[in-house]
């Protein structure tokens, strides 16, 4: 078993992966601690270990990158034979660096959670 991080503990790289603003970091990071509203993914890297991200993932087991947070979903495929979902993403177009570090409250800051509306009866 992997040790996971607190991601309220955690300081992030902010990256924009498929056009949309996320955290990063290459620690696992423990489910449990990510806060109501936010998405967590982990994040596969390339067979040749030249460092690019190439797939995200409900979760990655082998050539774990890192974790993505995200207040907006990702569209996964479903993978037939276990428990889990991936999308293939380019490193070229799909993942940027900003440069800038984050926490999880800062982030949120920025960029909350869509509302779920309610049905009113």
């Amino acid at each position: 078993m992997y040790y996971r991080k607190n991601a309220q503990e955690e300081v992030f790289e902010e990256v924009t992966v498929l056009g949309k603003p996320m955290l990063f970091t290459c620690c696992r990071i423990d489910r449990n601690t990510i806060p109501k509203g936010l998405y967590m993914y982990e994040v596969r890297h390339d067979d040749d270990f030249r460092g690019d991200p190439v797939q995200i993932g409900k979760w990655v087991m082998v050539n774990h990158w890192g974790t993505l947070i995200s207040s907006f979903s990702i569209r996964l495929d479903s993978y037939k034979t276990e428990n889990n979902a991936f999308r293939n993403i380019d490193p070229e177009k799909d993942w940027g660096y900003k440069g800038v570090d984050s926490t999880i409250k800062e982030y949120l800051e920025r960029h909350p959670p869509k509302k779920v509306k309610s049905h009113e009866r």
